[in-house]
């Protein structure tokens, strides 16, 4: 029996940045409404990730480690 497992986190981020070329080269993270300050980190791009963002953190606590980071 084969087992793929493709982690996808880093793809929904891509798309972000494909659908909005302006997001190229951001800290860039799929979350809830960074507006009302709800909702959790769902994916991140890799310039997040290399500034500690993780999946399932609150946005808040995100923001601290990477002020310049953009929920979409």
């Amino acid at each position: 029996m084969d087992v793929l497992h493709c982690d996808l986190n880093n793809f929904y981020a891509s798309v972000e940045q494909t659908i909005n070329p302006d997001l190229r080269g951001k800290p860039v993270a799929v979350s809830g409404n960074p507006e009302t300050r709800t909702g959790i980190i769902l994916a991140k791009n890799t310039l997040a990730k290399n500034m500690g963002v993780k999946t399932r953190e609150v946005i808040w606590q995100a923001k601290k480690k990477c002020p310049d980071l953009v929920c979409v």
